[in-house]
């Protein structure tokens, strides 16, 4: 493809036709696929061509160039990178010289694509360094910091100076991602240049918010200017004096922006570098509230915001000695004006609206759970005298108000004044005002998830029926509160239900709750405000707190089958576009989910006299279960991921209310469904709950998995040598690997001697998890080598391969009664010496593992103790720390675990 034919490509890019658009989109994909470099290069030509006839078709050449260089998939990105990076060098050079040349482009447009390609290509080159420590692209800051700081005195100059800020600014964005200290060494020169962008001696506008924006994206890397006193305090002037830029009165706009732009310059300090403000925090406060109470609205938020991010900062230090209270002591003057700043409501405004008041209401929210009780009498006094007010903004800035304190102060100091307000709550439902209905339905599903101890038993069904009459007349927002409000309630009945399953405060209105949200589910309008989802998800909670009479008399007889019923009849449904089949996904996905959570609730306990109603039969002899599991099979032929894994969620309470043995009549059927969800590994949740789903099976079945566990154990085994999975542990928390070690456990115990055949499979499996943990392990304690995602992943993967091997011995004990001295297969050293022994040393000498996965580990060597006689000399002398760890722990059950551990090892039972 050459120039002429690229440009006309990208102007047909942006035709409304689909033909022409299409047609255009394929050339430019062939184009690329045939000569990367080429095409790369002809759309930095393209960018950078200042007599080219659209400035529309320039951006997008820039945009198109960017996007091959990153994706927002992960994964992907990485490819990217690498592509980028096996390019010719030469080629690579022109491409990035074009687009420096464009920032000094008179379009606006093509200055903003240019910085983005830019700062893609910055993020990429500039962390490569070789063993002198120089970049791929070692001359862009220095480029950059030039067109800043010495600019060319000429329109031209300026607008490079403008256009290289943001690109800093940019970049500074970019690498902030990833952990890498690469822009460190030009810190002092990107501050310097930044900072002079700022002083009040600049007076372009334009400039002066580029600088801005830039040091809020800086200020990460400059940590080291932040310990000089010095340094910081002029940093912090600079901002300050943005904060309160006066600047021409007919830019109003313009410096409206530069002082939003430095309000989140504090923002960001306050998360950064929160130590650093006790010497500033006075101005900051004087500062703030005077922005707050006079500025326009952008920058009051802006003001507000820095509070929130105090708070923030705050609540996780609580109690902590770096905690410097600045909110406490700033909320006698705060909270009176966030107070004030509720009553500004916009005309029209609804729960998407973003304004002073809606910042000034999340920000309340934020200082009630840092400050507690000390908020409560500021907060009350302003409700008490508003709560009634005929002004609705008045009345809906009351309502707001007591919603926002109620987390945070203790509940039992809120309740005679939760028991007062609601009666005003439950009266505006009906308020002329839509927002004051709304902000009443936040606060009382507020009041039931932090402060549900505040009602009485009485006041639970009648508040009850106050939403059964509410809600159907409600809009979607305010009705989709107060089915949360029934979520929050439910939970806190069911946090308190008894074992014998007696009445309970939710008892007399639960059928007419239950048809409620059903009847909420199938409203018009129910896809607004995630109303269906969560109707269904506050049915789902509302079903475990069902007593006897419930269950019985409505749950068993009439909800079962109607869910069935219905469940049945979406699979009759003849989608005739994209959203008719979305949203019979989603039915089906809601009535699995909704039938799982029914049949967990209705099957009694195992060692109950009770009937399980899942095996009752009709006159062809099907059971319940027989039925429902018909239903379930249908739904993976959906091949839709959250169908499938609410299918599969139900099938799984399906194993678990059948007696022992009894799902092998539906495993030949239902068993391609189980080897397809877990070879899914493409769909982390959906595998979890396969894998998990799995274990459940095998325990059911015991030695009748044997039966069917070649194909999965396969499967399993494949994923586990497979490099994509779990590689995206920052991303993805449903973690393959663990729950595949765990299952293979499982699988063992149920089968006993029949793993025979598997053993030195699985062994070598283990070793390798096991080789990986400890690396992870060492990895993650050096120093600076802590990562929060790593150091989750790590605990659950030594969890998974402590129940992995935890299985296999308890399985090898059983296969003695039936093969004499099968258990010895454990002594081989791919199991013992450079398997198990490589974990629990790596768990001793791991200073950050949780409890459970220290319980995991003595669990594993009292079975070996117990197991192995011949071991315990060697145990006692390996991993005795691990017990001193444990009986050590103040986690009580950990103590047991490290007792029992011990008793083992000195051979008592």
């Amino acid at each position: 493809m050459d120039a002429p034919t690229l440009r006309l490509a990208l102007t047909n890019a942006s035709n409304p036709d689909d033909t022409t658009r299409n047609a255009a989109e394929e050339q430019l994909k062939a184009s690329f696929a045939g000569n990367p470099e080429n095409h790369l290069f002809l759309l930095s030509q393209e960018l950078a061509d200042e007599v080219a006839p659209q400035e529309q078709t320039r951006a997008l050449a820039g945009l198109t160039l960017k996007n091959f260089m990153t994706s927002k998939d992960q994964g992907h990105a990485t490819k990217l990178a690498n592509d980028w990076l096996a390019l010719n060098p030469d080629a690579r050079t022109k491409i990035k010289a074009n687009s420096l040349i464009s920032l000094g482009s008179g379009s606006k447009g093509v200055r903003l694509a240019a910085a983005q390609v830019i700062s893609k290509i910055a993020t990429i080159e500039l962390p490569k360094v070789n063993e002198q420590n120089v970049s791929q692209w070692e001359d862009l800051m220095p480029t950059l910091l030039t067109n800043i700081v010495t600019p060319e005195e000429s329109p031209a100059g300026v607008t490079k100076k403008e256009a290289a800020l943001q690109t800093l600014g940019y970049i500074c964005e970019e690498i902030a991602k990833l952990e890498t200290d690469c822009l460190a060494s030009k810190s002092n020169e990107i501050l310097t240049a930044v900072v002079a962008g700022m002083r009040t001696q600049e007076t372009n506008l334009a400039i002066k918010l580029a600088a801005t924006q830039a040091l809020s994206n800086a200020l990460e890397f400059v940590n080291r200017n932040f310990e000089v006193d010095g340094e910081r305090d002029y940093i912090m002037t600079v901002i300050c004096e943005a904060c309160t830029f006066t600047g021409p009165a007919d830019q109003v706009a313009k410096v409206n922006e530069v002082k939003e732009s430095a309000f989140l310059c504090l923002n960001r300090i306050a998360e950064l570098y929160y130590n650093k403000l006790p010497g500033y925090i006075q101005t900051l406060l004087e500062m703030s509230l005077e922005s707050i109470n006079t500025q326009p609205d952008e920058v009051a938020r802006a003001a507000i915001g820095f509070w929130h991010e105090v708070c923030d900062v705050e609540y996780e230090l609580i109690d902590d000695s770096e905690c410097h209270n600045f909110v406490k002591g700033a909320s006698t003057y705060l909270v009176p004006v966030l107070l004030r700043c509720m009553t500004m409501q916009e005309e029209g405004q609804d729960e998407d609206s973003f304004n002073k008041s809606t910042e000034a209401a999340s920000c309340l929210v934020a200082v009630a759970t840092v400050v507690a009780d000390d908020v409560v009498q500021a907060v009350m006094a302003f409700v008490k005298e508003n709560i009634g007010q005929p002004n609705w903004r008045l009345r809906e800035a009351a309502v707001m108000a007591f919603g926002s304190i109620m987390e945070g102060p203790d509940s039992d100091k809120l309740q005679d004044m939760v028991q007062e307000m609601m009666n005003f709550l439950v009266k505006y439902l009906d308020d002329p005002e839509d927002l004051v209905k709304n902000s009443s339905a936040w606060t009382i599903s507020r009041i039931c998830e932090f402060a549900p101890s505040a009602l009485s038993q009485e006041a639970i069904p009648q508040l009850c029926h106050q939403f059964i009459l509410a809600i159907p007349k409600s809009e979607a927002g305010t009705a989709e509160k107060l089915c949360w409000a029934i979520h929050h309630l439910s939970n806190h009945v069911a946090e308190d239900a008894t074992e014998d399953r007696s009445p309970n405060a939710l008892s007399p209105v639960f059928p007419a709750l239950v048809r409620l949200l059903i009847e909420t589910g199938d409203r018009e309008d129910a896809t607004e405000s995630s109303l269906r989802a969560t109707a269904y998800e506050a049915l789902n909670i509302l079903m475990v707190t069902a007593d006897e009479s419930c269950i019985s008399t409505f749950l068993t007889p009439t909800l079962l089958p109607m869910l069935g019923e219905r469940l049945n009849a979406t699979f009759a449904l003849q989608p005739l576009n994209a959203d008719d089949l979305n949203a019979k996904n989603e039915w089906q996905a809601y009535f699995c989910g909704a039938l799982q959570t029914c049949i967990t609730t209705i099957v009694p306990p195992a060692d109950s006299a009770a009937a399980n109603p899942l095996l009752a039969q009709d006159g062809t002899g099907m059971t319940v279960a027989d039925k429902f599991m018909h239903l379930f099979l249908q739904v993976f032929s959906s091949q839709n991921t959250t169908a499938a894994q609410e299918a599969m969620l139900a099938v799984g309470s399906i194993v678990a209310a059948l007696p022992n043995g009894q799902f092998d009549r539906y495993m030949q059927p239902f068993g391609p469904m189980l080897v397809a969800c877990l070879q899914a590994v493409s769909e982390p949740a959906l595998c979890v709950v396969a894998i998990s789903i799995t274990s459940d099976i095998s325990n059911q079945l015991k030695a009748k998995m044997l039966l069917y566990s070649d194909q999965i154990v396969e499967v399993l085994l494949s994923s586990l040598s497979r490099p994509e999975v779990d590689s995206q542990i920052a991303q993805v928390h449903d973690y393959i690997k663990p729950g595949i070690y765990s299952c293979l456990g499982d699988i063992a115990m149920a089968i006993g001697a029949g793993m025979e055949k598997y053993l030195q499979y699985w062994f070598t499996a283990l070793q390798a998890g096991c080789n990986a943990a400890l690396l992870m392990s060492q990895e993650v304690q050096q120093e600076g080598g802590y990562d929060e995602d790593t150091r989750y992943y790590l605990n659950k993967v030594m969890e998974g391969l402590l129940d992995g091997y935890v299985g296999i011995v308890q399985g090898l004990k059983d296969a003695e009664q039936a093969v004499p001295g099968a258990s010895k297969a454990f002594l081989q050293p791919v199991a013992f010496e450079q398997g198990s022994l490589v974990l629990l040393r790596a768990v001793a000498n791991d200073k950050e593992k949780t409890d459970r996965v220290l319980q995991h580990a003595v669990g594993l060597v009292g079975d070996l103790a117990d197991n192995y006689p011949e071991m315990r000399p060697q145990l006692l002398q390996e991993v005795q720390v691990l017990i001193s760890q444990a009986q050590a722990s103040e986690d009580q059950e950990t103590k047991d675990y490290g007792k029992w551990a011990l008793t083992k090892i000195n051979g008592g039972e």
